[in-house]
């Protein structure tokens, strides 16, 4: 083998080594299940996981199955615990429940239905209990019980070491390895179990675990006696630190890792990780964050992940990560600054300076041993720097000088924010704090610093601050802006100062950062890097780190560390660019997606120990970060449509068509009515790293030209689509920018039903129809017109004689009209005649009634007898003219005729009227008052209301009715 070959191999397995660790810095990112969430029973007995990410468990209550976002349970037939699940190839889930073992299948909807495999065993072999385990084995499934393994393949089964009494079974490679009761482990060789060589060591040991150790040898976990190495012919215990932890604390579960880790889950304390030397990588329990210290199982995912079923509850460890959580710091507050310095591991948070002894270099790591408070550091912490070989740590009380576990304050100047060094000046030291500068100085390079005085001249806040080439100090105000200040050659005092800004060539005043980069000062805005050029005392871009940076230009924080790697804050996340051989960089981003976020604004903080160990501070403490350790972050992986349903406008509820499995058999598009255009999808993306941290993107083709943008939403409806062909398409993207598998759900809407293909034949029917009507009614039409014409010519005829008939009758009513007013002529002529003929009746009765009653006094004065019979014989004559019956008989024939004979009516229907009575009633119709009758009766007023009173009496008229009005209407 040549040298470049060599030097490749060599390359390929440091790589590959990189990328097979597990973390022994920090604890695992940990994400807790707890019953609550997954709605389903407290313990977990097996974990498996579908090619395109769904996770299953067994559990107590069914199966579980969580796709990422929402969990589903599918209960059994017997609603007995399910204890045991496997996978093949094709995607079939295999469970395996209390006299009941089966698979899971989509049903016509996309539904997920357990079948049952029971009734293919006869009758009396179906008592068989528990199945505990389920494998993969020779093309066919396993299902393994305490009294008998049952074998499936081509929908047959059959039974294998039945009458024994089984514990544990293990499948390694193609073997099948069963621990016997009383027997020992044993191996399957044709249809019987076989004592394998040295097996007997087992035979009152109880199994938990067989994983492959090596080639040819197994490791073997057992409850209460540790670990064993077995190689085939003889077993020896596995002597590790960890054993004894093992026997008190009972290993229940064991799983190897993709990368010669070992992962044992124990009844009492949680999980170990250990690697193939035997040493303790992780210890994790609830101490740490998981939810209950029983470990049922264990199962690795596509991720490299680690999922744990839990006594009570699930957790998720995110072991994969080169970024954990530090261990025992949740306690003590945020994290502002850290540094590693003599054996011990300072953290600063705003709750005062935490130390502890730490070893980097140590794997076996006494993770329960807590960080201890600093003596008298106790609240906000600035800083952390090591100058002039001691730790100074900038604290709100003032100036501290560390010592392991102790604190000395130093100056009691509030507010130390940071402090500068410069080999120039190796007995003074500036420090920042709230008011302004302060002065430390020692009396030689191995002394202690002391504190001077405060610099006169200058009393800003000043916490961002760095030494500039011609030994004044650049300092950064937040609210000011950037100051350049100007110090005497004993530093004691501030000579001048400025502030610079948009006038000296910055973008702007306000929200400058400084930092060295290349030993050079470095100005960061919000339009990128800048630069001081001296010469001309103006700021200019500073290209070269422009270019590095692209678009990113608006960065808040740098950090650039002794190996020349450059860490970065830009909009709430970080990333670093590593300098590689030939002085280029490689950004790196995706390892901190996880804590995107959590950083504390203006005080981010990245401390690198070392090439493996960099602590980074965050809102919760401090995470780790081992550089050495890669992730491949561009893993494969699914969006998958979980569910589809729609709205149906005549029930006005929502009904699921659509469950989230494709049947073989189903490729044809789901056909829906136009009453269910109202459709919704629920979507997700098993994505088992950071799965908050999931965005999608989707577009329903035929109805919207653009995908969505990106957003955290798993579920899109849409409300009254048209009719047509329809494909609704969904992908996610993950926390690292890597783009999922889309999925797709294609459907139909038909039209509705007055716009579909029979409704259009009705409607052709119907025209036709409509034709010919229109035929029938237009020729019907005519002869009715027909008809109509000779109708109307008739009707002509006949309105023409009509009209004669009527101008004939016309002409005859004027004719009759003629002759009414004729008579009415004359019978008012005999009216006025009548009315007048009274009048001179009622004068000349007046008259002679006065010529009578003159007569009668002129008599009383007469002597003479001839006078006084020729007066008498005059009253005589006169009194007779008062009664002529002449005068009477001429006024009732005029009466009668123009009253149309009332007179001879009432004497016909009143027999018992004399003409007296007769007469008032004529007088009374002529409507004439009683003094107008009394002359014409030649009687008194008083005799005329007698009469009247008698004719009431003979009319028989009672006392509200009116004779006038009774004799108008006789």
């Amino acid at each position: 083998m040549n040298k470049s070959s060599t030097i490749l191999l060599l390359f390929l397995l440091l790589n590959f080594s990189c990328f097979a660790k597990v973390k022994n810095k920090g604890i695992p990112f940990i994400k807790n299940f707890p019953r609550s969430e997954y709605h389903g029973g407290t313990q977990n007995w097996d974990i498996t996981q579908s090619s395109k990410g769904l996770m299953y468990f067994a559990n107590n209550e069914g199966v579980l199955e969580f796709d990422g976002t929402n969990w589903r349970l599918i209960e059994m037939p017997n609603r007995s615990v399910v204890r045991a699940l496997a996978i093949d190839k094709s995607d079939r889930v295999y469970v395996g429940a209390y006299n009941e073992f089966g698979y899971l299948e989509p049903d016509s909807k996309g539904k997920l239905v357990y079948r049952s495999l029971v009734n293919l065993l006869p009758e009396a072999e179906r008592d068989f209990e528990e199945i505990w385990q389920i494998y993969h084995f020779r093309n066919g499934i396993v299902f393994h019980t305490f009294e008998k393994v049952i074998f499936y393949k081509d929908n047959k089964l059959s039974i294998i070491g039945d009458r024994m009494i089984f514990r544990k079974s293990f499948v390694i490679d193609d073997s099948f390895y069963v621990q016997v009761l009383g027997k020992g482990l044993c191996k399957l060789n044709g249809q019987d179990f076989h004592l394998v060589a040295g097996g007997e060591k087992f035979k009152d040991i109880e199994i938990v675990s067989v994983l492959p150790y090596s080639e040819d040898e197994l490791l073997i976990a057992t409850a209460l006696n540790g670990l064993f190495i077995y190689n085939g012919r003889e077993t020896k215990s596995w002597n590790l630190d960890a054993n004894k932890s093992f026997v008190k604390e009972q290993i229940y579960s064991g799983l190897a890792l993709r990368d010669d880790h070992f992962v044992f889950g124990t009844v009492r304390n949680g999980l170990y990780i250990l690697n193939k030397r035997g040493q303790i990588i992780q210890h994790v329990n609830t101490d740490l964050g998981l939810l209950n210290n029983t470990i049922l199982s264990l199962f690795q995912d596509s991720d490299k992940n680690l999922w744990l079923g839990l006594d009570n509850g699930i957790n998720h460890l995110e072991i994969s990560s080169p970024v954990t959580t530090f261990p025992r710091v949740r306690d003590i507050g945020t994290g502002y600054s850290s540094i590693y310095f003599k054996g011990y591991l300072y953290l600063g948070t705003n709750m005062g300076l935490f130390a502890r002894k730490y070893d980097f270099l140590d794997m076996d790591l006494n993770l329960n041993e807590k960080f201890r408070l600093v003596e008298k550091t106790s609240g906000q912490v600035w800083s952390l720097q090591v100058i002039g070989g001691e730790l100074i740590c900038g604290h709100t009380k003032g100036t501290f000088r560390i010592n392991q576990d102790r604190g000395e304050l130093i100056c009691d100047v509030e507010g130390g924010w940071k402090y500068l060094y410069k080999s120039e000046f190796p007995n003074q030291m500036i420090g920042g704090t709230y008011s302004g500068l302060i002065l430390f100085e020692r009396e030689s390079e191995k002394g202690k610093w002391r504190f001077k005085q405060k610099i006169g001249g200058f009393q800003e806040s000043s916490r961002e601050m760095i030494w500039n080439d011609d030994n004044s100090i650049w300092m950064s105000h937040g609210y000011k802006g950037l100051y350049r200040i100007v110090l005497n050659n004993t530093l004691d005092s501030c000579i001048n100062f400025k502030l610079y800004g948009k006038e000296d060539g910055l973008p702007s005043d306000l929200s400058i950062g400084i930092h060295k980069v290349r030993d050079k000062e470095v100005f960061t805005t919000n339009k990128g890097f800048y630069e001081y050029v001296p010469e001309i005392n103006r700021f200019e871009a500073y290209q070269s780190l422009n270019n590095l940076f692209g678009k990113e230009k608006e960065l808040t924080k740098l950090f650039e560390q002794s190996n020349g790697d450059i860490w970065y804050f830009q909009d709430e996340k970080l990333g670093v660019l590593k300098l590689q051989v030939d002085n280029s960089y490689e950004k790196r981003e995706m390892a901190f997606s996880s804590i995107r976020g959590s950083f504390i604004g203006a005080f981010e903080n990245v401390y690198e120990i070392d090439r493996s160990n960099v602590l980074i501070a965050t809102e919760d403490g401090f995470v780790h970060y081992n550089p050495e350790m890669r992730k491949r972050y561009e893993n494969t992986f699914h969006t998958l449509i979980r569910e589809v349903k729609v709205a149906d406008k005549t029930s006005l509820q929502d009904s699921i068509i659509y469950s989230g499995f494709k049947r073989e058999d189903e490729e044809m598009p789901v056909i829906l009515k136009f009453r269910n255009n109202a459709i919704g999808f629920q979507y997700s993306a098993p994505q088992s790293s950071q799965m908050q941290l999931v965005n999608y993107k989707y577009q329903l083709q035929g109805f919207e030209q653009d995908t969505s943008n990106w957003e955290t939403n798993t579920s899109k409806e849409y409300t009254n689509l048209p009719e047509g062909d329809y494909v609704f398409r969904v992908l996610a993207q993950n926390q690292y920018g890597v783009q999922s598998v889309p999925d797709e759900f294609k459907f139909t809407i038909l039209p509705p039903w007055y716009r579909s293909k029979l409704a259009y034949f009705i409607y052709l029917l119907v025209s036709i129809a409509i034709l010919w009507g229109i035929v029938l009614l237009v020729r019907l039409r005519i002869r009715r017109m027909h008809e109509r014409l000779e109708k109307q010519q008739q009707e002509e005829l006949k309105a023409k004689e009509q009209k004669f008939r009527e101008e004939a009758l016309i002409a005859e009513r004027e004719i009759v009209q003629l002759r009414n007013e004729k008579l009415r002529s004359e019978v008012d002529f005999k009216t006025r005649e009548l009315a007048s003929s009274t009048m001179n009746i009622i004068h000349k009765n007046e008259v002679l009634s006065y010529a009578v009653g003159e007569l009668k006094k002129a008599l009383k004065k007469i002597k003479d007898p001839t006078a006084l019979v020729q007066v008498r014989q005059l009253m005589k004559t006169l009194d007779s003219e008062f009664n002529s019956d002449q005068d009477w008989e001429q006024f009732e024939l005029h009466f009668d005729q123009v009253h149309e004979n009332f007179l001879r009516r009432l004497r016909s229907a009143y027999s018992q009227l004399t003409p007296k009575d007769l007469r008032m009633c004529a007088y009374l119709r002529m409507n004439l008052s009683t003094k107008e009758i009394a002359p014409l009766m030649n009687i008194s007023v008083r005799g005329v209301e007698i009469s009247r009173y008698r004719l009431r009496k003979k009319f028989d008229l009672s006392r509200d009715e009116n004779l006038i009005d009774f004799l108008l209407n006789v």
